[in-house]
């Protein structure tokens, strides 16, 4: 596992036990320290500030983030889902059903993990700075991060 990858989960986990939610300034811009911001944007985004607005890519990226959220949450309750039936039952055709079911899952999630990839092309596309750039969503990641098996 690289570093990128470990500080993605740490970051995750605290997000997930919402380490998070009582920071002060929560979903407001900060650009206090405007090194990482083109000198070329400082102004439209002190404007922007000013005005309580964001830019559109600050937007998208939140959109990616959200639908990401809602993705790994529904994948996550589907596994759960998947490992409670399984744990209930003996009859194999029932078994079969819920691995379908699971399968169906997977599949959604993988749909939307490859939609996701495409607006994050967009995205780092429109963003003012590599810094702020995503990096794509790979589904092996995603299912070893929630601890999900084969």
């Amino acid at each position: 596992m690289n570093f990128d990858t470990l500080a993605e989960n740490k970051i995750r986990e605290a997000q997930q036990q919402g380490v998070f939610d009582h920071l002060a300034r929560k979903g407001q811009l900060e650009f206090e320290d405007e090194s990482g911001i083109p000198e070329d944007m400082r102004l439209a985004l002190r404007m922007l500030k000013s005005q309580a607005l964001t830019p559109d890519w600050i937007e998208q990226d939140k959109h990616i983030r959200q639908r990401l959220h809602d993705a790994r949450t529904a994948l996550a309750r589907s596994w759960a889902w998947r490992k409670q039936k399984l744990a209930q039952t003996v009859d194999l055709s029932e078994r079969a059903w819920i691995n379908a079911e699971w399968q169906r899952a997977r599949a959604r999630f993988d749909a939307v993990v490859q939609e996701l990839n495409a607006e994050i092309f967009a995205f780092n596309l429109r963003a003012p700075s590599p810094a702020v750039q995503r990096r794509p969503i790979r589904s092996s990641e995603e299912y070893r991060t929630l601890g999900i098996e084969g």
